[in-house]
C-alpha cells in the first residue's frame, strides 16, 4: 500500500471554464480547529478569508485524534499520525502545510516520585501506560527514545486502556496489552505500571500531587539539548480538507493557508510585547525563547518544516504506521507547497 498521488490540477484557464476558480460570490466553508492564540482570530472572525465565508468552530483537541471529525467539516485540524495513515490508505483527504499544534513530548513521560528512574534506559523491560499505542505523541516519543537514547519500542511493555481505532494495526514484535477502561494514573500509583506516557500533562501532576513526577529531572534542559541537536519542535497536528473539495475548488486551499498565516501573524504581533501577557516572567520567557528556538518556532509551510516532517514520516514507517514512506510533497495540496 502506498500514498496515492494528489490529482493533477487543471490549468487556470481550464479552472475558469469549469467554474472552479474564485467567483464574485463567497464560498461558504466550515472549519473545525482547536482554540489557541494562533487560531483565535479565525474563530472570532477577525481574520477574513478572501473569497470564502468561513464558519469556524472550536473543538476539543482530543477530538482531532480520536474521532473522524474530518467527515463533518470542509476543513479541520487532524492528528498528523492519523492523517499520514489515512493518506496511505488512499482516503479522500489532503493536508495543508499548516501545523496548529506542536508539543515538547519529553514532558509527557511520568513515573512515581519514589522510583529511581531518571532516563529512558531505566525503563527497559518496564510497563508503560498509554491511552492508545497509536497516538501521535507516542509515535514521536518512541522515535526519539530509539534515535537519541537507544531504547527501542520492543524493549518496553505497553499497556493501553482504549481501542486503537483510525484503522491502526498494532505492530508485531512489540508487547502491547489492553486493560480496557482502566485509570492509568491509578495504575501507576498502584504499581500496576511503571511509567505513564500521556498526550497531555498528568492531571495528578498538574494538581501538585507529590507522588508523581516527570521522568526527566530537568525536563526543560533535556528539551533544550534535544532541540540543539535535532532542530525539531515536534508537530502533532495538521489541517486537512476533502480531496473532492480541493479538486473542484483548488483555490480554497491556498486561501485557507493564507488565513491561518494571517491569524498566526496577529498572534505573534500581540504576544511579542510582554506587557500584554499575564505571565509574570513574560519578559524573560520571551527573551529565553527567542535565544533558544529562534524568532518563529511556530512557522508554517512545507520547506521550513521539511526536516521535522521527514523525521516524522521516517518514524511512522519504522513503527508500522505506514508501509511506504512517501515524499513530503505527496502529503500536501500541490498548490500550497510553495506557500
Amino acid at each position: 500500500m502506498s500514498i496515492q498521488p494528489t490529482p493533477e490540477l487543471p490549468s487556470k484557464r481550464e479552472q475558469a471554464l469549469m467554474g472552479i476558480g474564485p467567483s464574485n460570490e463567497e464560498e461558504q466553508l466550515t472549519l473545525a480547529i482547536g482554540e489557541s492564540d494562533r487560531t483565535r482570530a479565525l474563530l472570532d472572525g477577525t481574520v477574513q478569508t478572501k473569497g470564502i465565508k468561513l464558519s469556524a468552530r472550536n473543538e476539543e483537541l482530543g477530538e482531532f485524534c480520536t474521532t473522524p471529525i474530518y467527515e463533518l467539516y470542509d476543513a479541520t485540524e487532524m492528528s498528523l499520525s492519523w492523517y499520514v495513515m489515512a493518506r496511505g490508505r488512499g482516503e479522500p483527504l489532503v493536508a495543508l502545510p499548516i501545523f496548529p499544534l506542536r508539543m515538547w513530548v519529553h514532558a509527557f513521560l511520568f513515573c512515581r516520585s519514589e522510583d529511581s528512574y531518571t532516563r529512558p534506559a531505566d525503563l527497559r523491560g518496564k510497563r508503560i501506560g498509554v491511552p492508545r499505542y497509536r497516538l501521535t505523541v507516542n509515535l514521536w516519543v518512541r522515535g526519539i527514545l530509539q534515535e537519541y537514547y537507544g531504547v527501542r519500542p520492543e524493549e518496553l511493555v505497553w499497556i493501553t486502556t482504549q481501542e486503537e481505532g483510525a484503522g491502526f494495526s498494532l505492530p508485531s514484535g512489540v508487547p502491547v496489552t489492553l486493560r480496557h477502561g482502566e485509570d492509568l494514573e491509578k495504575m501507576l500509583l498502584n504499581r500496576e505500571i511503571d511509567a505513564l506516557l500521556l498526550p497531555k500533562p498528568s492531571n495528578l501532576f498538574q494538581a501538585g500531587d507529590p507522588r508523581i513526577r516527570r521522568l526527566f529531572p530537568d525536563c526543560l534542559g533535556e528539551i533544550h539539548k534535544y532541540f540543539s541537536v535535532s532542530k525539531i519542535f515536534p508537530i502533532t497536528h495538521t489541517v486537512v480538507m476533502g480531496r473532492d473539495l480541493w479538486t473542484k475548488k483548488p483555490w480554497t486551499a491556498p486561501a485557507l493557508v493564507e488565513a491561518f498565516k494571517t491569524a498566526q501573524a496577529e498572534s505573534n504581533r500581540f504576544n511579542s510585547d510582554f506587557r500584554r501577557l499575564s505571565i509574570v516572567e513574560a519578559m524573560f520567557v520571551l527573551e529565553h525563547q527567542r535565544a533558544i528556538f529562534g524568532p518563529d518556532p511556530w512557522i508554517q509551510g512545507v520547506e521550513p518544516n521539511r526536516h521535522v516532517l521527514e523525521t516524522f514520516v521516517r518514524y511512522a514507517h519504522q513503527q508500522g504506521y505506514i508501509e511506504y514512506p512517501p515524499k513530503i510533497e505527496q502529503l500536501f495540496a500541490e498548490n500550497t507547497l510553495d506557500l
